[in-house]
Formats: structure tokens, sequence, C-alpha cells
């Protein structure tokens, strides 16, 4: 795992938290007094208000008492004037004791608010010559405030008093507004140079600020451009593709030159990697890369246990730019942890092994191909020579007749006529495949499977050339020079064979042998279970050219057996059957040089309804068509070539080929066929010829 470089955070920013400190201080620098200050100035405020409301309230004291004077001497009544007197006595006298202690008063909304003591040396006097006023001045109002029933002196003391003294309350009131005034300016003008003082120390740490930064800045770039030269010149350099993948599986900025070549595709930054894989591998390696590679990316699992589970080591890629072609990539993934230890980025290390793989390949193919034919000599060192020669001689007609019918339809036009030729070469070649199959001749099996493939793409394609007839002329060559390396050997085993006096029960040991073989083999391939029981003596009577061709018929027949009738031990089991299934190969007479030959297996039976469904498949027949089909015409298409009811096709089904061969061998043995079958309970073969 690499982690990445662990460096102080503060000291890596250590200007920037000294500017941020500076900066924190200088705002609570201003923001308290600030505040202190707005909370003054809004008490001032309030004072200021009440200070001329106070000016106002003197006038209206004598004004009442005027008027209240006034509607007396008139004979009016001075209910209102009374009120008015009372209203205006108690806001000035409350009023002014909040400018001495402080404490709530009346606003001028009529609210309560809270009135600040007035705190300068000035202030103090003139609200002590206020109190001088107007403390005798309440003295001589109290009598007509307290007692509806005051006396018309009373009252005329009271305006006596209020004619000189309300000018006098007045201009005090006028001097303790001007006073308050001036301590709001005064402290206006402090908060002001708060805030230009902490805006000047604002402006300079902003300015310290950006040149550290700047510093720094300018420091890192250098130092990053010496990196980005260094990381540039090696990602130039380096051989492997190498790139970075993040957490949301994206390729980084960063990647090596190598990379392009080596994907064959145009790469760039922020490319999701999952896209570029799509397009790259099979559908099975892409969905195994995505569960391992965000495997790697957690933090779950430790790298070390699951670098063995790495799907695209040597994996096979398409060419995006070869036509299609395949390649082989190794990918190596490696974690990149932050400083905290959490995974981060995968370090992608990619390399093109298509060379590699491919010699490897060679050597492998090289070893089995040697390993085939050791185990071929020895095979065919251990089989009857009599089978062996009838076994070269097959083969041989096999390939004449293939040679005559592509040199016959050499001058042939168009495709369909050659796609003929191409099911006649694959019903020879499949029944060459099916008797090297039986015999264990590997060497001969692997070459026809080989050329059987070819056979299939070929027909498969539909539109036969005539560059695939020299495909096959190569082909056919190739089979010759395999036929005349055993043919050299066949002889010299032929020759010591007469010397020991070997006979027909060899013959017959062979002949039971390689389809018991055949059998074990197929049956693992398919999960089967299956038991031969050949009781074919007779054999030994007939013309070895005759038991050869019975011998490739019981092939073909084993295979159908064992893929298409025989079941599953479970399946067996659901319908009662004993889990192997049984095929039984007899060979009796019949009468005077009448042989019957069977082959019978226990298994599902022919599926008449299946073979219905894929002849409206391929649309031989339309629905309608199919269902007016009697059984005997509908089991009849299985004889077609290549017509086949399999899901998939293997070296051993799927091509429909096999009963075609049966049918050309019946044919060879002017002998007709009886085929019997029950569902779930058997299939039964039956040639009948005469000699």
């Amino acid at each position: 795992m690499i982690k990445y470089a662990n460096t102080g955070v503060f000291r890596k920013y250590q200007s920037i938290f000294i500017s941020l400190l500076i900066f924190l201080l200088c705002t609570i620098g201003i923001v308290v007094p600030t505040v202190y200050s707005s909370k003054q100035i809004a008490d001032l405020a309030v004072s200021i208000n009440l200070s001329g409301r106070q000016r106002m309230l003197s006038q209206r004291t004598a004004k009442a008492l005027l008027s209240l004077q006034d509607n007396l001497q008139r004979g009016a009544p001075g209910d209102t004037d009374l009120k008015e007197l009372a209203l205006v006595v108690d806001l000035f006298d409350t009023t002014l004791k909040g400018f001495r202690d402080g404490g709530k008063v009346t606003g001028g909304d009529g609210k309560p608010v809270y009135l600040v003591q007035v705190e300068t040396p000035k202030g103090h006097q003139v609200v002590s010559d206020a109190y001088e006023i107007w403390n005798p001045y309440l003295v001589k109002l109290q009598p007509i405030l307290k007692n509806p029933a005051f006396s018309s002196a009373q009252l005329d003391e009271a305006v006596a008093y209020a004619r000189p003294n309300s000018l006098k309350l007045l201009g005090l009131m006028n001097e303790l507004t001007t006073d308050l005034e001036h301590t709001a300016n005064r402290q206006a003008e402090r908060l002001r140079w708060i805030q230009i003082a902490g805006l000047l120390v604002v402006i300079i740490n902003v300015l310290y600020t950006v040149f550290m930064s700047i510093t720094n800045l300018m420091k890192g770039d250098r130092a990053l451009a010496k990196a980005r030269k260094e990381t540039d010149e090696i990602l130039r350099t380096v051989k492997e593709g190498l790139f970075l993948i993040d957490q949301e599986h994206r390729l980084g900025s960063q990647y090596s030159k190598s990379v392009n070549q080596i994907l064959q595709l145009n790469v760039k930054p922020e490319m999701p990697f999952f896209k570029i894989l799509e397009q790259m591998v099979s559908r099975e390696v892409y969905e195994s890369a995505q569960d391992y590679i965000k495997l790697l990316l957690g933090n779950r699992v430790k790298e070390a246990l699951v670098t063995s589970l790495n799907p695209l080591s040597q994996v096979e890629v398409r060419d995006a730019r070869d036509d299609g072609g395949l390649r082989y990539l190794n990918f190596n993934f490696n974690r990149v942890a932050d400083e905290e230890g959490k995974i981060s980025h995968l370090l992608v290390t990619v390399q093109d092994v298509t060379d590699l793989v491919r010699l490897t390949e060679q050597l492998e193919t090289a070893k089995g191909q040697a390993r085939i034919e050791v185990e071929g000599l020895l095979k065919l060192l251990n089989t009857d020579t009599a089978v062996l020669q009838q076994f070269l001689n097959n083969i041989e007609q096999g390939l004449t007749e293939i040679n005559q019918q592509l040199q016959a339809e050499a001058d042939a036009d168009g495709g369909q006529a050659r796609l003929r030729l191409i099911n006649r070469i694959m019903s020879i070649v499949h029944g060459i495949k099916g008797e090297a199959a039986a015999l264990g001749i590997e060497i001969f099996e692997s070459y026809a499977h080989a050329f059987e493939k070819e056979l299939v793409g070929m027909r498969e394609r539909g539109d036969v050339q005539g560059e695939d007839m020299v495909r096959i002329t190569v082909l056919l060559n190739g089979f010759y020079d395999q036929l005349a390396s055993i043919t050299s050997i066949v002889n010299q085993t032929k020759r010591d064979a007469l010397e020991r006096g070997d006979g027909s029960d060899k013959f017959l040991q062979t002949f039971s042998n390689s389809l018991q073989n055949l059998a074990a083999r197929i049956a693992k391939d398919e999960h089967k279970e299956v038991l031969v029981v050949c009781e074919a003596q007779e054999l030994a009577r007939l013309p070895r050219a005759v038991a050869s061709e019975l011998h490739g018929i019981a092939i073909q027949l084993l295979r159908n057996a064992i893929k298409h009738g025989i079941e599953t031990p479970d399946e067996r089991a659901a319908e009662g059957k004993p889990a192997s299934g049984e095929i039984r190969i007899e060979c009796r007479e019949t009468g005077h040089q009448v042989y019957e030959f069977t082959v019978r297996d226990d298994g599902r039976g022919i599926a008449v309804e299946r073979i219905r469904e894929e002849l409206v498949r391929r649309k031989m027949f339309s629905t309608l068509e199919a269902n007016k089909l009697n059984q005997r015409q509908v089991v009849s298409y299985l004889f077609d070539p290549g017509f086949s009811t399999a899901k998939g096709a293997d070296r051993d089904a799927g091509h429909g080929v096999g009963l075609d061969v049966v049918a050309k061998k019946i044919t060879g043995l002017r002998g007709h066929l009886l085929l019997n079958s029950q569902v779930r309970a058997f299939t039964e073969f039956k040639v009948r010829f005469a000699l």
C-alpha cells in the first residue's frame, strides 16, 4: 500500500493561521466596542428625546395653570385643565427623577423606556439646578392637584411662581439637551475611530496574508513545477501504463504516455475506468473486475488477501485498432492511502503481455501435441491391427471422396452448390471423428474436430466463397499427411501382429473397449452415468469392412444416446430408474447371411414435439404445417444434414451430422433402419442387412 507523506498542517499553513487569528482579534476588537458604543448612543438618543420633551412639558405646565385660572375667573369648568396639569406634572417629575437616578419612565410613544442617569458634570449640574426650581414649584402645585376644592389664592400663588420660573426650566432643559447631544457626538466620534482603526488593521492583515500567500504559492509553484517536470519525465519514459483510479472509478489527471498505446484508446483524465474496460473484455470478466476493484477501494479486506483474485491478470482483450483482434493485457492494482490511512486511489500498472501469452500457449500446444502423439502411438500399439487397418482404410476412402467431390465441384457456380458440398464433407469428417474417438486416437479426433468446426463456420455463414474451398483443400492435405505418418506405424504393427498370430478375439475386444471408452468420456463430460453392454460376437464372422461400418454406426448412435437419451442421475431417480443408464449393442444373425445390428438405450426417448418446435424455429414449416406431419415424418428430419435439437454444439453433438452419417452408412450396407422409441422409456435403432 502506498501512503502520502504526512506533514504538519499548522506548519504548512502557518501564515494563514496567524492571519486568521489576527482577523478574529480585530473583529472582536471592533465588534465589542461597537456594540457597547451603539448601546450608549441608543441610550443617549432616548435621553435626548426625553430632554426635548421636558422642555415642552415645562411650557405645558404653565399653559395648563393659566388656562385653569382663566376658566375659573369666567366661571367655566376647569376639569380638562386639571387633567392636563396632572399629566404633564407627573411626566415632568418622573422624567427628571430618571435623569437624576436612572430608571423606567414613560416614553414618547406612551410605553415604558429605561432612562439612564446623567453622567456628565454639566448634566448633573443642570439637573440639580432644575430641582431647585421644580421642588418649590411642585409644592405649590400639590394643593391644586390633590384637593379639588382648592382656593383661588392657591391657584394664583402657583401661577405667580410659574410665570418667572417656567422659562428658567425651559432654559435648563435646553442646556440638558445640548449636553446630551454633545455626549452622543463624542460617542459617535469614538465609534468611528474604533472602526477606522479596526479597518486599517484588517487591511494590513489582508495585505500581509496576500503577500505571504503569494510568496508561499510562488514557492509551491516552483516546487510543483520541478516535481511535475520529474513526473512527466517518468511518465514519458516508463514502458508500462501507469494511472490512478479514484473512489468514483475515474482516471486521474496524470498517466504514462504508454497508456494510450497499450490500451489502444484515446485516454483522457476523468474517464470512467469501467467504461474503458467494458469495451475491451468479456462480460463475465468485466463484472468480476468491477467487484474486485470495488473490494480494493474499500477498507474491509487486506490487499494481500485479494491479490490472487485479480481477474485482469493476463486477461484477453479485444483489439479496437486491429479489426477486433485479440490481445492480452496484465493489470496490477496497488492501494494508495492518505495520511489518515483511508484508501483514496488505486495505482494501476498495465502491460501488454500478448507475446508472452502466445509464446506460453505455443509451448503448451507443443507439449500437448507431443503428449497426444505419444498417447496416440501407445493406443495404436494396443489396438487390433485389423481394426486399425480398416480405420485407416475408411479414412483414406473418406479423404479420397472429399477430394473427388472438391474436384467435381471446382467449377460449381453459386454458394448453394458449395453449401451442399460442405454438408457432404461434414458427414465424412464427422464419421472419421467418431471412429477416432471410439478408438481413442486423439491425433485424428482433434484434427477432425478442428476440420469440422471450420466447416460449421462456413455453413453457418451461408454464403460459401471460393476462398473457403481453398481452405478445405489445405485442411485435407494436412489430413493426408497425418494419415501417411500413422499408416507407416500401423503397417509395422501389422507385420508384428502377423508374427504373433493375433486373431478375431482382439478385434472384438477392440470393438467393445473403444465403445466403452468413448461412452465413459462423453458421460463424464455430461455428468451422467452410463453402462455399455456389448453382445456382438457375430461381428467376428462378418467381413472387416462391414464390421467397420457397423462400428461407425454404433459410435454415432452411442453419442446420440448419451447426449440426448440418457438422463442425469437425478432425473433418472425422479423417473424411478437406476442412476446409471444402460446402452445395449447387439449383433445377431436372423437368417442365412441376414443380420440385425441393434443399439438400444433406456433413456428419455425421442421428443417428437421438440422436433416439431425446431422445424418451426428453423422456418422449415409453419406451426400449422408442422402439426400436420405424422410422427414418422417428424422423426425422419433427424437424419437431415445440419438438423439438430441440441441447445449448443460441442465435439460430440450439436452440428446435425451424426444421424446423417448413420443413414449414409446404412445405405452403404444396403440395409434398412427400424426406429422404435417410447417417451421416458427407451430408444432403439435396428439395422437389418444381408451380406
